[in-house]
């Protein structure tokens, strides 16, 4: 491979109507965020290596780009935004009124074997709240997420939305041991149901235990199944979670939006990350989710700042997926031929918003 000819794999580069695309989107979300009174913050694209650590979860840790500087302190790439946002809010604005309500945009680098929507350099615009009322904030950033997709002409998406709570009462009881946990989650996340019944099948469980977890990847869809929910566990911390998410709903449902939601009891990824509700929006004919998000109240914590906090990102690149490759809202995609003007004749009409294109 010729590296001055060719652009490392997992990485791009935009161009002319493929510019104005992504920059038309940015703007409409960023526009949403700004309405709903959340400040732009323009983060580091590098820190210490400990802040995304901290961050994202030892899991998650051999996918960060490091290096070491001159001085021989290990810094990194930012690999997601959250991180970085929730240590400024932390440090920065620690003394700021709360609720703290930040906005951001940009890439982020993760070393992922490339394909269909993951790539190794991507772009993220998101929001994260700090310190708000936890249960009227998970509302709010649920909304902002419906938005910013109306927002943008697409009318037919998705969001589950789920809640570590729930899964977390089920296996509150069982014994950790030998990644066991881990184990029923990965099964969990991709709904392979043999292969939890072969699971469930080895360990000593009581029978409702058992049963429950075999219902898990089935409880998606509207209200009726958090009543379902319900049925199966006995667990404070899944009833608490069930409340939540029964509270959510409603409100959700009275302003005529429940169509886009669907509760999906087995939605779990991020299971260490969040710490109560956690959201993935989906556009049919996508199969991967263009937004996702949640709660994390233990992170600010890691910083000096212990605050509730929650927050969602969109993938710009998976909702340029979804939009297409036609001209971006407001461009002028004519091809221009060039004017035969002066100088003075290009100021002048600059002057007055033309576009001009002075020939060679």
């Amino acid at each position: 491979m010729n590296s001055l000819t060719q652009i490392p794999p997992g990485t791009q580069i935009l161009i002319g109507e493929a510019v104005r695309r992504r920059r038309a989107v940015e703007r409409t979300l960023l526009s949403v965020f700004q309405g709903w009174s959340y400040e732009e913050i323009i983060p580091p694209m590098l820190d210490y290596l400990d802040v995304f650590v901290k961050g994202m979860g030892q899991e998650l840790e051999d996918r960060i780009y490091r290096f070491v500087d001159r001085e021989g302190k290990i810094l990194a790439l930012r690999p997601e935004f959250t991180s970085l946002v929730a240590k400024s809010a932390a440090t920065r604005l620690a003394g700021a009124s709360l609720p703290v309500r930040l906005s951001y945009s940009g890439e982020v680098l993760r070393f992922e074997t490339p394909k269909g929507g993951q790539q190794r350099e991507f772009a993220q615009t998101g929001i994260e709240h700090y310190g708000g009322d936890s249960a009227r904030a998970d509302v709010e950033v649920l909304l902002i997420c419906m938005e910013g997709l109306s927002k943008l002409g697409i009318p037919n998406f998705q969001i589950n939305l789920g809640s570590v709570g729930f899964f977390g009462g089920l296996v509150e009881a069982i014994e950790p041991s030998d990644g066991l946990i881990d184990r029923l989650r990965s099964l969990l996340n991709v709904k392979d149901q043999h292969g939890l019944d072969q699971l469930l099948g080895a360990l000593d469980l009581d029978p409702s235990t058992r049963n429950a977890l075999r219902e898990v990847p089935h409880l998606a869809g509207s209200r009726e199944v958090i009543a379902r929910g319900r049925h199966l566990v006995n667990s404070r911390r899944s009833i608490e979670a069930l409340d939540h998410l029964e509270s959510i709903y409603s409100i959700i449902d009275e302003l005529g939006l429940a169509r886009h939601l669907t509760v999906d009891l087995g939605e779990i990824r991020g299971f260490d990350y969040y710490s109560g509700i956690l959201f993935r929006a989906y556009v049919p004919g996508l199969g991967f989710e263009v937004a996702s998000g949640g709660r994390y109240d233990g992170l600010p914590a890691q910083f000096g700042h212990d605050v509730p906090a929650v927050g969602f990102s969109y993938s710009l690149e998976r909702l340029e997926q979804v939009l297409g490759s036609g001209p971006a809202p407001g461009s002028d995609a004519r091809q221009e031929s060039c004017d035969q003007t002066s100088f003075e004749d290009a100021v002048r009409l600059r002057r007055a918003g033309k576009r001009v294109r002075i020939c060679s």
